[in-house]
């Protein structure tokens, strides 16, 4: 039986669970507080204006509200806790629903690498990998220049992808906003693909390896 055209379906499954992975790796606040504090250091010292501590108040804030996704107080607790400012309930309702998305990525990425090693078995794993690679480039390919022509329009086209619906549109006002601008996401985002290229090239480097063996 002629197996080929499930090679692409796996390599996907396989770009899946890796682009999840990423996705995981980078919220998790060992990774995530760091990149946030390099990105928005030198704009929360721009506000010491308003107090002496405004900048380590924003940043402990900031952290309570990102690390809220990896327990389970709940999010109206957690803006009662802040100090700088409290949330508004639609941001209260987002962040329990990006709470619950990152629970079914861990599931989601599991599940897409277990069936990418079964296709390593049945179709054989350089196949798999490299289709993985060729689907990463042609999606890479189309984010990076609509990210180059219109971030805000990928960004959003993303959120309307994940939630399928306004859940994630935020008043104008909101605290998040500007605890987390897009130049957060746009350095979050970055550090995704570099994740999943330094995976996937890796895999290239071991099929090399191999060969020469």
């Amino acid at each position: 039986m002629n197996k080929k055209w499930l090679i692409p379906i796996f390599g996907l499954l396989l770009l899946t669970g890796v682009v999840l992975g990423g996705v995981l790796l980078i919220s998790h606040p060992s990774v995530w507080n760091p990149m946030h504090q390099k990105v928005m250091e030198k704009d929360f010292k721009e506000r010491q204006k308003l107090g002496d501590r405004v900048t380590d108040i924003l940043f402990d804030d900031a952290k309570k509200i990102s690390g809220g996704l990896w327990n389970d107080n709940p999010y109206s607790e957690i803006s009662s806790s802040l100090k700088f400012k409290r949330m508004n309930e639609k941001e209260i309702y987002h962040y329990e629903d990006v709470r619950g998305l990152l629970t079914a990525a861990k599931w989601v990425s599991v599940i897409a690498l277990l069936l990418a090693v079964i296709g390593f078995f049945m179709v054989g794993w350089r196949k798999v990998w490299n289709a993985s690679i060729a689907s990463f480039v042609s999606l890479g390919a189309v984010a990076g220049v609509w990210m180059l022509i219109y971030w805000r329009g990928l960004f959003r086209a993303l959120h309307w992808v994940i939630f399928q619906d306004d859940s994630w549109i935020l008043p104008n006002k909101s605290y998040s906003l500007g605890l987390f601008p897009h130049k957060v996401w746009q350095t979050a985002g970055g550090m995704i693909a570099a994740y999943v290229l330094i995976i996937l090239a890796l895999g290239v480097i071991i099929q090399k390896l191999t060969k020469r063996v």
